[in-house]
């Protein structure tokens, strides 16, 4: 079944792209409601740029697809809530693939507004990333542990990552820069913190970073 335009960009199975058809199957049989047992629906995609239209994205159902952007745009926290569904799956796709593809699909992302010291209301441009960390394996500060870390997606920007403190800062650091590179006209800073303190080590180095000003410093800090 062709769709017509304008066209919702979907987060499918890993894949994103222009949802432009979907395919029904089924099976026929007389006994059943209907005549009709073991029916299916599975998208087809326009991935955009290189990529010829028509993707037919077989190994996952319609029903399990996300509308990643509507033909009108969308927001910040929805991309953040959609990146953490990614995370979910078996396989992510990645930040940095969904960006580089909504960029490329010509997706408008609406940023937070907050407001200043004289009540006016100006585009947020510096985030908090409120870290829950887990210690998995081993014990909390020894230099094997391993953790598993997220972040709160409702604070505009999602973080997930796991392993011991060097794997974790590693890879939050990936997804700082892709975030950084993707929104660079959008975003000053995000601040990393945690509740309870842990990872106070890669928190401190992810801040440095970004230069940002006031981070607690950690006097038995040993990165290289």
């Amino acid at each position: 079944m062709k769709l017509d335009a304008p066209y919702s960009v979907i987060y499918a199975g890993g894949r994103v792209g222009r949802h432009v058809a979907t395919l029904m199957v089924w099976n026929d049989d007389e006994d059943a409601a209907g005549g009709i047992m073991d029916c299916a629906s599975y998208p087809v995609i326009d991935e955009g740029e290189e990529f010829p239209a028509g993707t037919l994205c077989g190994d996952v159902e319609l029903h399990d697809c996300r509308i990643l952007c509507p033909p009108g745009g969308t927001n910040l926290y929805w991309v953040a809530k959609m990146i953490e569904y990614d995370f979910q799956q078996i396989e992510p796709a990645g930040a940095d693939y969904i960006l580089e593809r909504m960029k490329l699909l010509g997706c408008k992302i609406v940023m937070p507004t907050e407001r200043n010291a004289e009540g006016e209301e100006i585009q947020k441009m510096e985030y908090k990333a409120t870290l829950d960390v887990w210690c998995v394996d081993g014990f909390s500060g020894d230099a094997d542990a391993v953790y598993r870390v997220r972040s709160n997606r409702w604070e505009g920007f999602y973080f997930q990552a796991e392993g011991t403190a060097e794997e974790v800062y590693r890879e939050l650091h990936s997804q700082l820069s892709t975030y950084q590179g993707y929104f660079y006209d959008d975003l000053i800073s995000i601040r990393f913190q945690t509740d309870d303190g842990q990872l106070l080590k890669v928190t401190n180095r992810l801040n440095a970073d970004q230069h940002i000003e006031g981070f607690t410093h950690d006097d038995d800090a040993d990165w290289d």
